[in-house]
């Protein structure tokens, strides 16, 4: 029996022995900037979240090895620029004050819906909150740099280019020959997508989703109908869609809003939702409707008609486009030199 307990002592000081080594040995530094290292346990907590959302954001075809790796790079140089800037902002002696830091601490923490999945959000990112403090500090140090040196220099677009932007974008919707290079084709192409959906019809919706899992059984999605079917009936003895979407709703999105959608246009939604959304009138709720998501019963509370978008509505948008776009070559100058006067090396990661 003592044998046991020493070997099981022996066995647990071993592990975490090994355990440190190995936290050692895996850690190795994959880029340094400035003299300043970025590691990889950094680079794989930063990555991971992101890798995974553009695995499920993508075709099957974009997610070889090659891909893959050419994503990976692309977010390396983006922690190589962040790391410059921030440098930058800390030389030119860039303060924030404790009241911005406690603002955009308090910004942050409203996005979730209790502190307890804050907290809990904060240990899977492994930070404490002093960490998530300084993290903050260091974004607002970045913003203020960027202000001072770049969007405190711009002016504002003159309203002939924004006549001249809007006119272009007319000329695209209406399949004129622009005599433009590629790139601002597809921009202008871009845009007169944006313009056919804000001037087409549009509805404003609220739903209540009740989720079936995609592998769900039989009696699963048997209990999904039997629930909404539930929220049908309390609708129809005079319930609040909007309490009732609070309440049941597995919309995390919306839920919190009572299934507010705010405006959509054809195009934006699953087709069978879309098909029932606009064929509702003004205060008309849907039957149950199925899709890949779910049961969903749907409210209309509003709609647009189809519309020409005129320059004056344009206008304001196209201005702060235009501003953005300028501000857009401005930040990448600025970033390349000073990419140019910095001492980057990165390491291989395979």
């Amino acid at each position: 029996m003592f044998f046991n307990r020493k070997f099981v002592a022996l066995a647990a000081l071993l592990a975490v022995f090994s355990a440190s080594v190995f936290a050692k040995v895996v850690d190795k530094t994959i880029a340094v900037v400035n003299g300043e290292a970025i590691m990889s346990s950094e680079f794989d907590k930063a990555v991971m979240p992101v890798l995974e959302q553009y695995k499920t954001s993508v075709p099957e075809s974009e997610l070889s090895d090659e891909k893959i790796k050419e994503f990976k790079t692309k977010l390396l140089d983006q922690m190589v620029d962040d790391r410059i800037l921030k440098q930058q902002a800390k030389k030119d002696k860039i303060r924030v004050s404790k009241r911005d830091v406690e603002q955009g601490v308090k910004e942050v923490r409203s996005r979730f819906p209790s502190e307890t999945e804050f907290q809990g959000e904060l240990k899977k990112e492994g930070l404490t909150s002093l960490q998530f403090e300084k993290r903050i500090e260091d974004q607002l140090m970045v913003m203020k740099l960027i202000e001072q040196e770049i969007k405190s220099k711009l002016s504002q677009p003159a309203e002939g280019d924004v006549k001249k932007l809007y006119d272009q974008i007319q000329g695209k919707i209406e399949g004129k020959k622009l005599g433009l290079d590629k790139k601002e084709e597809d921009e202008l192409e871009t845009l007169a997508k944006l313009f056919n959906r804000v001037s087409s019809e549009q509805v404003r919706a609220k739903h209540i989703l009740v989720t079936i899992d995609k592998n769900a059984t039989m009696a699963e999605k048997s209990a999904a109908l039997a629930k909404i079917k539930k929220v049908q009936k309390e609708l129809k003895g005079g319930a609040d869609f909007s309490e009732l979407a609070k309440k049941y709703s597995d919309d995390p999105g919306s839920k919190n809003r009572g299934g507010d959608l705010g405006y959509f246009a054809k195009g934006d939604m699953v087709p069978e939702f879309e098909k029932a959304a606009f064929s509702l009138q003004v205060g008309q709720v849907s039957e149950p409707v199925l899709t890949d998501f779910g049961y969903h019963i749907i409210k209309v509370d509003e709609k647009k008609a189809s519309k020409r978008l005129s320059f004056e509505d344009a206008q304001n948008d196209l201005k702060q486009y235009l501003y953005q776009k300028s501000a857009q070559v401005k930040y990448e100058e600025y970033l390349k030199g000073l990419r140019a006067k910095s001492s980057i090396k990165i390491n291989s990661q395979d």
